[in-house]
């Protein structure tokens, strides 16, 4: 009988150690990226680190990959697969990294994506969170997280930073959400201090949880739901500045998981109903507002990435496989990236095309997150870039989190 390799849980420090272990097993490599020399300052606001960029052909796939940052010893990584990658005009690429700070300590960076070089655009000291922070709809700012609690914004240009609100007793937020007219903020928090893990395994988990919005004017909050139920994942619709995606955020297959809410507070309803232990999950928008893409298994077959449009008609499978990983879909909806197929968060990226099902591998990413610290830059978190035919993610390939693009 076959038994399953207990996992290894790596601590920071044996992280750390890793990123002089393994290299890219890629194929055909180009330019060796440019390091920083070692410096006994931390960076500042403002700070412009060079080009570091490494093109490279996937050895499996024939793909284009290239790597974009070069940070061993450090933690630098894409944001959260439901977030705005890049400014409008796709120049810039915001992502987050401990590259100018102590070991750990997370700051905000926007990379021009025609010359590779960064600049950083925050010098926290606070545990900030750049997974979670948002860029406006007008490419103007940047909305993050530090302390938790502590929202704020900075200028993608002038670099000036600014306080919109703390939310009391927050202990977890999520990803943050930015209203299509730019009016708003929305994020699911948790208002106990209890384990974030619990209520993914404990069938009657209860946890204090609201969706709060926050003006981005001037930081007015209010509570849109307030209850004992774990809900996150809440998302605007890119088109529709009264309508909320969100999510039950107990066991996938315990819970009814997407549900939709207008920006009063009225019309909260389910959608993509599933069916008893029918899992469902990591939920995101389509760019247009038609369509919502959920994780689903269980259930309805093909278990995969599936589709639903945003009144709950049309049902059905884009991607067969994935289960539980993170996905992504062009603006044309033509083009559908996954992580995972079939829990295999390890061999790489899968994409299908609009009209089949069928997985082929994208490009390759070579570790499993699983023996990564959390939120080291493991997870890939794959999202399409404004011109539908590049793809950024994170991955540990080098032992170190780094940011990559593969290009469709």
């Amino acid at each position: 009988m076959n038994r399953e390799k207990p996992k290894i849980k790596v601590t920071r420090r044996d992280f750390i150690r890793q990123t002089a272990v393994a290299s890219i097993a890629a194929g055909q490599v180009g330019q060796a990226p440019t390091v920083l020399p070692p410096s006994k300052s931390f960076g500042r606001k403002g700070q412009v680190y060079p080009d570091q960029r490494r093109k490279y052909r996937d050895s499996k796939t024939g793909r284009i990959v290239w790597q974009m940052t070069d940070t061993p010893g450090r933690i630098t990584t894409a944001q959260y697969a439901t977030q705005t990658m890049t400014t409008p005009d796709g120049r810039w690429l915001i992502y987050g990294s401990d590259r100018g700070s102590e070991a750990g300590q997370m700051n905000l960076y926007k990379m021009d994506l025609r010359t590779g070089i960064s600049v950083q655009l925050t010098e926290s000291n606070r545990n900030l969170t750049p997974r979670w922070s948002h860029i406006s709809p007008d490419g103007k700012e940047v909305y993050f997280i530090e302390d938790l609690n502590h929202f704020r914004a900075v200028n993608i240009e002038t670099l000036e930073e600014r306080d919109l609100c703390r939310i009391e007793n927050c202990f977890r937020p999520h990803q943050i959400s930015v209203s299509p007219d730019n009016r708003h903020l929305i994020n699911g928090i948790f208002l106990e201090d209890k384990n974030e893990e619990d209520f993914l395994r404990d069938q009657g988990f209860l946890i204090r949880s609201a969706l709060v919005v926050i003006r981005t004017d001037n930081g007015e909050a209010h509570r849109l739901l307030d209850g004992n139920t774990p809900r996150t994942h809440a998302q605007y619709c890119p088109a529709d500045p009264n309508l909320v995606l969100y999510c039950y955020g107990g066991p996938w297959w315990y819970v009814q998981r997407l549900w939709l809410i207008h920006a009063d507070g009225t019309g909260n309803r389910p959608i993509f109903l599933q069916t008893h232990f029918e899992g469902a999950g990591h939920e995101f928008w389509s760019e247009s507002g038609k369509t919502i893409y959920v994780f689903c298994s269980g259930g309805r077959q093909p278990q995969g990435l599936w589709a639903v449009d945003a009144d709950g008609a049309n049902e059905r499978c884009v991607l067969a496989g994935a289960c539980v990983g993170h996905g992504t879909a062009n603006a044309a909806e033509d083009r559908f990236v996954v992580t995972e197929v079939y829990r295999d968060f390890k061999t790489g990226l899968w994409m299908s095309r609009k009209g089949s099902t069928q997985p082929e591998l994208l490009c390759q990413t070579g570790v499993d997150p699983s023996q990564f610290p959390l939120y080291s830059g493991a997870s890939a978190h794959p999202r399409f870039l404004r011109d539908g035919k590049t793809v950024a993610f994170s991955g540990a390939m080098t032992g170190s989190g780094e940011v990559y693009l593969v290009e469709l």
